[in-house]
């Protein structure tokens, strides 16, 4: 099939889970082919390479295109203490 780029989707934390004291901020990519993608953090700009979980979904039956969630956690006081939270997505599709 043909190269997909990735629709990103960026989800803040709900005020419910920085009330338990952690906050995770969840980049979603969906819909891209080939499966070979990479996420980085930034935060304030600065990339971040801890506390992140990540969990690629197999291809989907119906278009053959993967999706990818990336999850960055950290005590709700450290994201309360930073404006920006972005995730960079390299993929063959986007160059």
């Amino acid at each position: 099939r043909n190269d997909a780029q990735p629709s990103v989707f960026l989800f803040q934390p709900s005020p419910d889970q920085l009330h338990t004291g952690s906050a995770s901020v969840v980049c979603l990519l969906n819909g891209f082919y080939p499966r070979d993608v990479t996420v980085k953090w930034k935060v304030d700009g600065v990339t971040k390479n801890t506390g992140i979980l990540e969990s690629v979904t197999e291809q989907d039956s119906k278009d053959s295109t993967y999706s990818l969630s990336s999850t960055l956690t950290m005590p709700s006081t450290e994201y309360q203490s930073h404006e920006t939270y972005s995730c960079e997505v390299t993929h063959k599709s986007l160059s």
